[in-house]
C-alpha cells in the first residue's frame, strides 16, 4: 500500500517508521537533535510553509524525513485504509 503525504509525494507504507505532529515537536530538544542527525539532503519540506506533520521513513537503509501540510491524524487514518 501507499500513502499520499501531499505535494504529489507518495510513500510505501512499509517504509514509514512514524508519523508525528509538527507543532508538538518543533520545540522538543530531543527531536531536534534527531532531525539534526539526519543528512540535510534527506529532509524534504513539502509543506508549502504550513507544516502540520513529519513523516519519518527508512528507504533502502536511509532515514528520510518529510515535512507535510497534512495533519498527522489524517495521514494516520489514510495509512490504515
Amino acid at each position: 500500500m501507499y500513502l499520499h503525504i501531499g505535494n504529489d509525494i507518495v510513500l510505501k507504507n512499509k517504509e514509514i517508521v512514524f508519523i508525528l505532529d509538527y507543532n508538538s515537536l518543533k520545540d522538543n530538544k530531543v527531536f531536534n537533535k534527531f532531525l539534526e542527525s539526519i543528512d540535510k539532503k534527506c529532509i524534504f519540506d513539502i509543506s508549502e510553509n504550513k507544516p502540520k506533520s513529519i513523516v519519518i521513513t527508512k528507504e533502502d537503509g536511509v532515514i528520510k524525513g518529510y515535512i507535510s501540510n497534512i495533519s498527522s491524524n489524517t495521514l494516520g487514518k489514510r495509512s490504515f485504509i
